[in-house]
């Protein structure tokens, strides 16, 4: 690369670092990989970034050793300087040896100006000064001393000293330089590093003295009772103070009490996970804002209704933004964090578990002390499993199927870090354009690997209210590669005044904070080789024992799953009028046509949904009933139907799905609406798909109201057992969470509760259960299966790999289907995923000509009519079926991709081997051939 090139190359660097902050949000869109850096290249940028950006404190003080002998009071020497003093009356004392003051400086001699230039610059310096005996000059000045134990305490201008002297100044006790003013502006050392000493938080005295005890694991370290104190091996940084904290069989707690920083030892391997890097503060590459950032065990972001403002931030390890208090508390500590500028007081409290870490919150303790600000978001344990640039490792990000993010893996040139909301966005707050198409998170955790230890972060409260954030090394502002976990305490929407599109107002949601307490668990586990299957597994074990997560997973059963679509409204001239009318695309004789069409084919069993099979479904009225649809059938034929499926032992799940709906059937859209944070009507908007604005040729649906969860699938667990159904799917309901911010005043916390609770009834009235159409974490208990589980995450910038963490966390508890393999663009590799994450085939599937779906709401089905795949699904799941049923009760203890292989391994002891460039799949005992 030419020296142009390299310029311009470190310029782009510099630009994204600098531009990119902590708290911007991502798209999941693919760009181009980034360019790799040479170690030329690497070495000119951190060059740049340590001269941009911070450095330790500097002395100014300038005096000679010949003018302090001269012209100053020595009061004795410590540890390689001089020091002297100045007293008040300096100036005076001085001009009486010359023969006195002149009244007037016109009156003044050579030698007077002279003396009056020296004691001009003298009044600069403060009472102290300490001359370097090696260079003769001067090397700190100190204003003033503080009353202490032992006399007087004087602590430099820029912090790099302190001094001791007797309390009349006249004689030096000892002096003591700093370690590092970026580390900490308490801890001091003596010139031959025996002793530690820190100073109080207000200056005023030592709080500790520590004794050098020797070298562990590479760093210096120094007691002082029960406590101890870390230095790197050179003595250039340190490291922090530390005790021993609660602790059990396996975890100890190490607290550093002046900090808020604190580890967690694994006892029986000895690692240690730290809240915030210890040699954070040395980084180069961070603004000192980022730095005070990632040494913050809490930051807080927050709003001034009055000025629109919202992106307002306060961190920990700041002591401009925060103080705090530390106290123990059974099982941890509990730390008070008050933001008194800002008039807010966190109080915090972690504690060890049985074998993990508690982060907890209760919003009903924070405290907001200024009218004129209110919390918004707040990020705990933010820099927890944060990695360095010379770290291996990878972050796991359950983004649709799941993704691992490498330490370090050169995207810092790509602006985009990843940032999405846990359960999805709230669909209350309409965006004016459609955004861009990314992965969904279902599950509310993340996962950190490195070295032979693995993290699993659950957020055990507040889910509803999460968003993760990933970022690597240089893209994250620093050299620190960053995952976490932040939480929304208020909500806030966007609005556009009338006849202006440039002017953006931001406001809040009104009231106290609504969002559910906070709890972070951190899982440690150490193993050799430990990886994202152990996180997996960790997080499995979570779910069935503390989330009441059932097995429903049954051996030897490996079904079809099939989708199927009644109805859809659709406009046809009527004496030369358009008029919308209720038009079938698979009635029920043509649904029962398609399943005897696969039963012939070869499939044995089936799931099967079906969708838009009512009048309510087809004309998008809120539709709870369970009464069939005229115009597909009525009660005789789609009884038919229903005594096929029973007769061959299929599954059957009619869909309610009542989230978005026109006014009708008791349900309005001025009353039962959700209500944005703005005060207006939230709608369900169709946007262009070429351009992504709304499509102004289609009306907007309403936002079914939370308030209205319990009644709607209330009304289902009644209505449907009394028209001789089983099941339901739930469609959007198991996997779309959101809130109403009117007058019913429901959050997304108390939403997902009311979900929660319409599930159980479901589940304990309906015989096959809830079919969920892909679901979020808080629906896995009350699910009897899941389709449409992606088979790829949403492919972000940030992503080096997918890895099936979803299906690895429930295979063999839940049975689940992968996407519509005719709805990919690439069906036979479909199909190969499905084989390589032990996922049962699924299709989408309608009996008219696609042609019929023209200008409708179901022209995404373009792929589905039956004819095109019957005979190929029958095929692919007759040659998949034998070895799904082999493993469909186990758990995937392994997963590995090597190029264009992917072995997977399950508790029974089965490996599958899948290719997918031979498109072949081998398991013990058997094989198939896709190209066959």
């Amino acid at each position: 690369m030419g020296r142009i090139g390299k310029k311009l190359l470190l310029c782009l660097l510099a630009a994204a670092v600098m531009t990119v902050p902590c708290s911007a949000y991502a798209d999941g869109e693919d760009n181009e990989t980034a360019p790799e850096l040479t170690e030329e290249d690497t070495e000119e940028t951190a060059a740049a970034e340590e001269k941009a950006k911070r450095s330790e404190a500097v002395e100014k003080a300038e005096l000679s050793q010949e003018d302090a002998e001269q012209y100053l009071k020595k009061i004795g020497s410590a540890d390689g300087f001089d020091v002297y003093y100045k007293d008040k009356d300096f100036d005076d004392e001085l001009w009486e040896k010359a023969g006195g003051k002149p009244k007037s400086k016109k009156d003044y001699t050579e030698e007077q100006q002279l003396l009056a230039d020296k004691i001009a610059e003298l009044k600069k310096l403060g009472e102290l000064v300490i001359i370097d005996t090696k260079t003769g000059k001067a090397a700190a000045s100190f204003k003033s001393g503080s009353k202490c134990d032992e006399g007087r305490l004087w602590v430099s201008d820029a912090g790099r000293f302190f001094i001791i002297t007797d309390e009349d100044t006249t004689k030096v006790v000892r002096l003591r330089q700093v370690v590092s003013t970026l580390d900490s502006r308490y801890a001091f050392i003596s010139s031959d590093g025996k002793t530690v000493e820190i100073l109080k938080k207000d200056l005023r005295g030592v709080d500790e003295t520590f004794t050098y005890d020797g070298i562990e694991d590479g760093r210096r370290v120094y007691t002082a009772g029960d406590s101890f104190a870390w230095l790197t091996a050179d003595r250039k940084h340190f490291l922090g103070a530390y005790r021993s904290g609660a602790e059990n069989e396996k975890l100890r707690m190490i607290v550093d009490d002046r900090s808020a920083v604190f580890g967690i030892e694994v006892k029986e391997t000895g690692y240690i996970w730290w809240s915030s890097p210890l040699e954070a503060t040395q980084d180069r590459a961070a603004t000192a804002l980022l730095a005070d950032e990632l040494r913050s065990s809490n930051v807080v972001r927050y709003g001034v209704p009055l000025k629109r403002s919202g992106n307002n931030v306060l961190r920990s390890g700041n002591e401009n933004d925060c103080t705090f208090t530390v106290k123990d508390i059974k099982d941890g500590i509990r730390v008070e964090y008050d933001y008194k500028n800002a008039g807010f007081k966190v109080p915090v409290e972690y504690t060890l578990g049985e074998d993990c870490l508690i982060a907890a919150v209760k919003v009903s303790e924070i405290k907001e002390t200024n009218a004129a600000n209110v919390v918004t978001e707040m990020t705990v344990l933010g820099s927890l499993g944060a990695a360095s640039d010379k770290e291996e490792g990878y972050y796991v990000i359950p983004d649709g199927c799941g993704a691992l993010v490498r330490f370090n893996n050169n995207r810092s040139f790509q602006n985009n870090i990843y940032q999405q909301r846990v359960y999805g966005n709230d669909v209350t707050a309409v965006p004016q354009n459609k955004g861009a198409v990314t992965g969904q998170i279902y599950l509310p955790v993340y996962g950190v690997v490195k070295e032979d230890n693995a993290l699993l972060a659950v957020a055990a409260k507040g889910d509803s209210n999460a968003y993760l954030t990933a970022n690597v090394s240089r893209q994250s502002g620093s050299s620190y590669n960053i995952c976490n976990l932040s939480f929304i305490l208020r909500s806030t929407d966007s609005f556009y005044m009338s006849g202006s599109s440039n002017e953006k107002y931001t406001v809040f949601e009104s009231g106290s904070i609504k969002s559910d307490d906070i709890e972070m668990r951190y899982y440690p586990i150490s193993k050799k080789g430990a990886d994202y299957t152990d996180i997996a597994e960790r997080y499995r074990r979570y779910l069935m024992e503390e989330k009441g997560v059932t097995k429903r997973s049954t051996a030897g059963e490996a079904p079809m799953y099939l989708t199927l679509y009644g109805g859809v409204m659709k406009k046809k001239p009527v004496l030369g009028i358009p008029i919308s009318l209720r038009t079938s695309v698979t009635d029920y004789g043509q649904a029962a046509d398609i399943i005897g069409s696969l039963g012939s084919g070869g499939v044995e069993d089936m799931v099967i949904s079906y969708k838009n099979w009512t009048n309510d479904g087809i004309k998008n009225k809120v539709d709870t009933d369970g009464k069939p649809s005229g115009k597909l059938g009525g009660r005789s034929g789609f009884g038919k139907l229903t005594d096929l499926i029973n007769d061959k032992g299929y599954s059957f799940y009619p869909v309610s799905d009542n989230r978005d709906f026109y006014s009708g059937n008791g349900y309005y859209s001025f009353t039962d609406t959700a209500v944005r944070v703005s005060g207006s009507y939230s709608r369900i908007v169709s946007y262009d798909r070429a351009y992504g604005i709304p499509n102004k040729f289609r009306k907007n649906m309403s936002l079914l109201s939370p308030g209205y969860f319990g009644e709607v699938l209330g009304d289902i667990s009644e209505n449907y057992p009394k028209n001789g159904l089983e099941g339901v799917s739930l469609g959007d309901l198991t996997s779309s969470l959101y809130g109403d911010y009117g007058k019913k005043g429901i959050s997304r916390a108390k939403a997902e509760s009311l979900l929660e609770e319409g599930y159980s009834r479901l589940d304990s009235s309906l015989e096959n259960g809830i079919l969920a159409d892909t679901a979020n974490a808080y629906a896995l208990p009350y699910v009897s299966r899941i389709k449409d589980v992606p088979l790829s995450s949403g492919r972000s910038d940030i992503f080096d790999e997918d890895i099936p963490f979803y299906q690895m966390v429930l295979h063999g508890v839940l049975p689940y289907s992968s996407e519509a393999i005719n709805g990919s663009a690439d069906p036979e590799t479909a199909v190969l995923m499905a084989a390589a994450t032990g996922s049962c085939l699924s299709y989408d599937m309608i009996y008219e000509e696609t042609g019929e779906l023209k200008d409708t709401e179901l022209d995404t089905l373009y792929y589905a009519n039956y004819k095109y795949w019957t005979d190929t699904a029958a095929r692919e799941q007759s040659l998949l079926a034998p070895m799904l049923e082999q493993v469909s009760d186990s758990f995937i203890t392994g997963y590995e991709r090597d190029g264009d292989t992917i072995t997977t391994d399950y508790s029974n002891g089965i490996t599958v081997t899948t290719d997918l460039v031979e498109r072949t799949v081998s398991w013990d005992g058997g094989a198939i051939d896709l190209k066959d």
